[in-house]
């Protein structure tokens, strides 16, 4: 500032940058806010349904999904940068429910009646009853095949299903990407020779 400006002036020119610095914040977080809305809208059913397979609590699956996109937000705002936000989102909402189950000591499978729940919100693009009634069938050799998975080959199946990497499926569980590659091989193996029993 010049030296020869009144006090009263330097003191409304401070002002005026302190309003447009907190207008400028304010852009700044409905625009945050804009885009873990959209990224909520995008990803927020493929996590739940990840959680409810591989954790089998749809009540708890939900608190989850939604924990992760809130603790995304709140990442976000603080400045920290995430390079594959994506993957992010998956690995807070399974670090949730794996914090969870230590707690609980137990890891509950799915449910029939939550498995038939999600059988029911899948589109049906069967073209008849005979068709229908096969894709049922088929179904539920793979539900029960897909129940004799231990906890580390379910989480690997259905992070693949949702189309991550083995390199984010390691990031996301904590494993090491030769262990990834290993465990869904067997899981491949397993569901091949049990789905067609």
């Amino acid at each position: 500032m010049p030296p020869d400006l009144p006090v009263s002036e330097i003191t409304l020119q401070a002002e005026l940058r302190t309003g447009e610095e907190l207008r400028q914040a304010g852009q700044e977080t409905v625009s945050l806010e804009k885009k873990v809305t959209r990224y909520f809208e995008q990803w927020r059913d493929p996590v739940y349904r990840y959680l409810v397979a591989v954790f089998g609590q749809p009540e708890l699956a939900e608190e989850f999904a939604q924990e992760a996109f809130l603790q995304l937000y709140n990442t976000l705002h603080s400045g920290q940068s995430i390079t594959n936000i994506r993957a992010w989102v998956f690995r807070v909402a399974h670090n949730l429910a794996v914090n969870q189950i230590k707690q609980r000591q137990f890891i509950a499978p799915l449910a029939d009646e939550a498995w038939e729940e999600l059988c029911r919100t899948l589109k049906d693009a069967a073209p008849g009853p005979e068709q229908r009634l096969l894709q049922l069938e088929k179904l539920q050799r793979l539900h029960a095949a897909i129940a004799r998975l231990t906890q580390a080959e379910r989480e690997c199946l259905h992070l693949r299903s949702k189309g991550f990497r083995y390199r984010e499926m390691a990031e996301i569980l904590g494993l090491s990407t030769t262990t990834v590659a290993e465990t869904l091989y067997r899981v491949i193996e397993k569901l091949a020779r049990d789905s067609n029993e």
